[in-house]
């Protein structure tokens, strides 16, 4: 045997064979660490600690890859919680990598975000045609029609009607102590009472709608004002113009709607999304091997001696030991 020990040749093999049995020992009853949180890096939710039970209340922690150590943050006999972090590698290729992936995803999570963004304004703008068609045909051409038709002082109606419901107001005007010496009641689409006046439009309900009186104008006549006024001459041309807004949104909603459910652009950003995720998931993965976590709390018991900024530490070699109880 001490002819054995004596002998390089002989023993560098025995060294390697054992060291290669132990370390197949080793990995066997490696476990996989629990999911922690590292900061500052949010979505990190795992450490790559290699976590080992020495006895009952001791865990021993390691290193999944060598490197050379960038910081340690505890020293023996300091109390620490599950998910601190203990010690660091130099990681700075690793964060690197996280920088750019992560970039990637978010670039390619707003490209993908924006087919939704381009239906919600192309339905906007739509929207918004179809209303200012619909408004045109409900506010042109609008009359007061008198109960007696060869009355000649009728009222001019202005404005633009802004409210959905359609319908008529009735006008009925009444003797009052007002300038003029009349005021009004209307009813219908809304119910209120105006003054009449003969130089300033006064507002007939809250849809947008005004009445300005003629001159000598006796009060006896009533009104109607109908909304839509299908007897317009320009009711069926706004119609019309109302009816292919109409068509017109319908159309690029649904082409909108299809793109979005077929193998169209959307699908490519969609896979775009998906590739970059699984790159961002593998750069973490590889800083995750760079840190040790805390697994659960404890006191530190044991810190290895080339556990030092600046120093080198070989893979799976226990570093930190903690006691948990």
């Amino acid at each position: 045997m001490k002819s054995i020990f004596n002998t390089p040749k002989v023993i560098i093999p025995i060294v390697a064979v054992v060291a290669v049995v132990a370390a197949v020992v080793l990995f066997r009853i490696v476990g996989k660490a629990p999911l922690v949180n590292l900061p500052p890096v949010a979505e990190l939710t795992s450490s790559g600690t290699i976590v080992t039970n020495s006895s009952d209340n001791t865990v021993d922690l390691a290193f999944p890859k060598g490197g050379r150590v960038a910081s340690v943050s505890v020293k023996t006999g300091d109390h620490v919680t599950a998910g601190q972090t203990l010690a660091m590698l130099d990681a700075s290729d690793a964060q690197g990598a996280i920088t750019q992936a992560k970039g990637a995803l978010e670039l390619a999570e707003a490209q993908y975000a924006s087919q939704d963004v381009q239906f919600a304004n192309a339905k906007k703008q739509q929207d918004v045609l179809v209303q200012n068609a619909l408004r045109t045909m409900r506010s042109s051409g609008l009359v007061a029609t008198p109960s007696i038709q060869d009355d000649s002082h009728i009222p001019s109606i202005t404005g633009t009607y802004n409210c959905e419901a359609e319908g008529s107001y009735q006008i009925d005007p009444y003797p009052s102590g007002t300038n003029s010496g009349f005021s009004f009641t209307y009813k219908g689409l809304e119910n209120g009472n105006g003054i009449v006046t003969y130089s300033t439009p006064q507002p007939i309900g809250t849809c947008g709608l005004y009445i300005q009186f003629a001159p000598g104008f006796a009060g006896a006549t009533m009104w109607t004002i109908d909304i839509p006024n299908i007897k317009s001459a320009t009711y069926v041309t706004n119609k019309n113009n109302y009816d292919l807004a109409v068509s017109t949104r319908d159309q690029v909603l649904s082409q909108f709607a299809a793109n979005l459910g077929k193998n169209s652009a959307a699908n490519t950003a969609k896979a775009a999304v998906d590739s970059a995720r699984g790159v961002y998931q593998t750069a973490l993965g590889a800083y995750k091997n760079n840190v040790i976590i805390a697994p659960t709390s404890g006191t530190v018991s044991f810190i290895d001696a080339d556990l030092k900024t600046g120093q080198s530490v070989i893979q799976n070699k226990t570093v930190i030991s903690l006691t948990t109880k």
